[in-house]
């Protein structure tokens, strides 16, 4: 599908359109044009209950994208979502699809106006419970020995090694216990809301498409895999009321390392006329 741009769209529009895939499984999707986000996503339990375990579908797209709009169209099982952009020459596609085992493919496609840092794209966030419940307990492991650290003003300090930190989830670990540590990368943060370096944090770059990380949900059964073609994941739980933690959901999502100012890993820049493509798959199953 080729990206059209459309000079001067409007900011937004009157309503926003959804559209619904699913699989053999009874699974469902929701997207919503706006943001082009994944709105919803109904799935059965351990005892085949259904439930929806998108939290919050957030607006997730770079900042640009407030002042352009998204035409969407699905058609052979595929949604697809077009950013309309005005003047810079800026354009960004996005596919979704659902297979049959619970693979959800999130394939993106963007074009720079102006010189401008990636961002991370989607911003879905997840609770495996399918309720409001804490995810505390959900159990969470990330492929990777480094995770970018916070300065005090919030901006990214440089890239540390997990071991011996609250930040090691190279082996299965609940999220709730690992939010009491005491850590001054948790207090800056209120909770993770990290970096984590799954490929080489030296070279940085995209991969073949990849497992990165996987969230477990005992009390339901729900597993959540998640591959991507990208050099880090920023995963995110438990930002608190009154800086006491209270992880409600959690987010894992490829990131193409904008923030990361050291010279240990460039700062990825997107040029005019460049043409980047990202792949993120987020692959629900039931784990017994």
């Amino acid at each position: 599908m080729t990206i059209h741009l459309i000079p001067g769209a409007p900011a937004a529009r009157a309503g926003e359109r959804s559209f619904t895939l699913e699989n053999a499984a009874g699974m469902a999707v929701t997207i919503g044009e706006r943001g082009a986000q994944l709105r919803a996503w109904h799935a059965p339990d351990r005892y085949g209950r259904m439930a929806d375990v998108v939290q919050d579908g957030g607006d997730g797209m770079p900042s640009g994208s407030r002042f352009a709009r998204w035409e969407g169209r699905q058609a052979d099982g595929v949604v697809s979502l077009a950013l309309t952009a005005g003047g810079d020459g800026a354009g960004m596609l996005v596919h979704y699809r659902l297979d049959d085992e619970g693979g959800l493919s999130i394939e993106y496609q963007a074009v720079a106006g102006v010189p401008i840092p990636l961002a991370a794209l989607a911003h879905p966030s997840f609770n495996l419970s399918g309720s409001q419940a804490d995810v505390g307990d959900h159990m969470v492991q990330i492929d990777a020995d480094y995770f970018e650290e916070t300065g005090p003003a919030g901006t990214p300090a440089g890239v540390a090694a997990v071991g011996g930190t609250a930040f090691d989830f190279r082996q299965a670990a609940a999220i709730g216990p690992r939010l009491h540590w005491t850590d001054t990368q948790l207090h800056r943060a209120g909770g993770f809301d990290h970096c984590f370096c799954v490929r080489n944090h030296f070279t940085g770059g995209q991969g073949a498409l990849r497992e990165v990380a996987r969230v477990f949900d005992p009390a339901s059964g729900r597993r959540l895999q998640v591959y991507t073609t990208e050099a880090a994941v920023r995963f995110s739980s438990g930002a608190g009321v009154a800086g006491k933690p209270r992880p409600d959901a959690f987010r894992v999502e490829g990131l193409a390392r904008p923030g990361l100012m050291s010279a240990a890993w460039p700062r990825v820049m997107l040029h005019p006329g460049q043409v980047y493509r990202q792949t993120t798959v987020y692959r629900l199953s039931l784990q017994g």
